[in-house]
């Protein structure tokens, strides 16, 4: 089983970077390990020939009922759409993955899962996250890990 796990972020926005900032904690796993600063239907050549796919990224729950650092999982079902991708005229992760799996449905992974990182400030230039965002960088590297080892044993 060939798998992915793909941080996303932008690692001078202080807590958009937490994608990016899990992915260089994960160490030595049985899955190729990248980094992207993009979205939309950019992330298709980066997912498309895989298996299974895990994606980390920040998210941010309109209703800020999650506080910032609280992890969650997502599958693909549940990703409805992104606030912001790579360009105003580019396409949400949602409906990128629609269109991959039309126009290349042999090629897209049969599971996507989103391990997302409740953030708190995604507009300062920092490469410091905020303490809350921080202090969750170990438990989603765990949650990666499991979902991994999961997958592995119930393929």
């Amino acid at each position: 089983m060939k798998v992915l796990i793909l941080g996303i972020g932008n690692p001078i926005l202080t807590d958009d970077a937490v994608g990016i900032l899990v992915v260089r904690e994960l160490g030595d796993v049985n899955a190729d390990v990248e980094e992207a600063s993009i979205g939309g239907h950019l992330l298709l050549d980066l997912i498309r020939g895989y298996d299974k796919v895990i994606i980390v990224d920040a998210v941010q729950d309109i209703d800020k009922e999650r506080e910032p650092g609280t992890i969650i999982m997502l599958q693909e079902n549940d990703i409805k759409g992104t606030l912001h991708s790579s360009s105003s005229h580019d396409v949400s992760f949602s409906e990128a993955i629609r269109l991959g799996r039309t126009l290349f449905p042999d090629e897209m992974p049969s599971e996507i899962v989103a391990v997302g990182i409740e953030v708190n400030d995604t507009q300062t230039f920092s490469e410091t996250p905020t303490d809350a965002v921080a202090r969750a960088v170990p438990g989603a590297v765990k949650t990666v890990k499991d979902l991994l080892e999961n997958w592995r044993q119930h393929p």
